[in-house]
């Protein structure tokens, strides 16, 4: 499987368990209840946000980790005679350990984004949900 599809495969996945369109879609007849869920899913999203928004940084901060090792096996330990540039240039780009670190790290990022979407589309809901009301209660 080719790493695009992978990261649809997560945000399809991630979209099916949380069907946002759905969800941020309201009528005459749902508007009541969904005006009273809208907060709390503002707040549920939200939170998830920052909940993967931590993940995502706590791999940031063992790719650095990361990078530090593989540059200092590539320095100090590796046969070659490696220059600082030659290792940022071409040996860490390509490290195996690098790379799929960075996979991970795209992964958890598909995660922080979908969730990031959701927050805002709740937050907008929010106020198409008012406009919609308003025009309601002016008979426009």
């Amino acid at each position: 499987m080719h790493e695009h599809d992978i990261l649809k495969q997560i945000f399809d996945e991630l979209h099916t368990e949380h069907n946002i369109e759905e969800m941020v879609t309201f009528t005459e007849l749902d508007i009541t209840e969904k005006l009273q869920k809208n907060e709390m899913m503002v707040i549920k999203y939200k939170e998830l946000y920052y909940k993967e928004l931590d993940k995502h940084e706590i791999l940031e901060r063992k790719m650095d980790a990361l990078k530090g090792i593989r540059f200092k096996y590539y320095r100090f330990d590796d046969d070659n005679e490696w220059t600082k540039k030659e290792i940022e240039d071409y040996c860490l780009p390509s490290d195996e350990k690098i790379v799929h670190m960075k996979k991970i790290l795209q992964k958890q990022q598909i995660r922080v984004r979908f969730f990031d979407m959701c927050h805002k589309a709740f937050s907008s809901m929010g106020w198409s949900m008012k406009v919609f009301t308003d025009r309601e209660k002016h008979g426009i």
